[in-house]
């Protein structure tokens, strides 16, 4: 029989033992969680981002189908998109004018006086009560179809023409009246040879009227276009859309 001091020894080595395998087992645990919470934030870090997915047999939500033009940008306060712009042909020149808004088309004017032969069958248009633009044909033989524009003869008389018509038509707006001569110049209408004159009458009723003429090197004829803008509260809008109308004029293909 063993003494009772050994039989303490024993229990105390038990307890010791039991402690020591609690211990390596609570480590084996702690590792084991350690481990398992190492691979999982590896495997959340390597996932690929967004919505996870969708579970069998659900279907998943199909991407609106792009369009096949593109958007039109937005329309700004107060803008609308443009229509096509209609034009009108004039037989007689080959020609033909844009006909804006607020335009139309006419078989006479009163706005003013033309002398008779001149812009035989012209296509007339008139905006409002005293705006028109007239399109005929130059007298050959003071703006001559030959030689060539680039001839100084011929490019002197292109210039000629164009002041000589501006003057004669303010005459005719207003007989007697003191004019000005707002501008001269030689800026291309239709990418032609090109020389403008534009006058304004100064005092009497008329005061204020302009009378644009635009003499034009198109091949095998010179062009004259007539705009005339009658005195209005609007005068000068009605001068720069005539201006306008002039520069849309386009010479048709031969």
């Amino acid at each position: 029989m063993q003494p009772w001091w050994w039989r303490s020894v024993a229990v105390c080595a038990s307890v010791l033992a039991l402690s020591g395998l609690v211990a390596v087992v609570a480590g084996a645990v702690g590792a084991d969680q350690a481990t398992s919470l190492r691979l999982a934030a590896e495997d959340v870090a390597s996932a690929p981002s967004g919505p996870p997915p969708a579970a069998e047999g659900s279907e998943e939500p199909e991407e609106p189908a792009a369009s096949e033009e593109p958007a039109e940008p937005p329309v700004g306060p107060g803008e609308a998109p443009a229509p096509d712009e209609p034009r009108v042909p004039d037989a007689v020149t080959a020609t033909t004018l844009a006909l804006p808004a607020g335009w139309r088309v006419v078989p006479d004017q009163d706005v003013v006086e033309v002398p008779p032969g001149r812009f035989v069958d012209a296509t007339i248009l008139r905006r409002g009560a005293g705006t028109v633009v007239l399109v005929g044909l130059a007298d050959p033989e003071r703006v001559p179809v030959d030689p060539p524009v680039a001839d100084p003869a011929r490019s002197a008389a292109l210039d000629a023409e164009a002041r000589r018509l501006a003057d004669a038509y303010a005459d005719l707006l207003a007989p007697g009246a003191t004019t000005a001569d707002l501008t001269d110049d030689d800026v291309p209408v239709a990418d032609l040879p090109t020389r403008t004159s534009v006058r304004r009458v100064e005092g009497g009723e008329l005061d204020g009227a302009l009378v644009r003429v635009s003499t034009i090197a198109a091949p095998g004829r010179t062009l004259a276009v007539l705009a005339v803008a009658r005195p209005s509260p609007t005068v000068g809008a009605d001068g720069e859309a005539a201006d306008a109308v002039v520069r849309s004029l386009r010479v048709d293909p031969a």
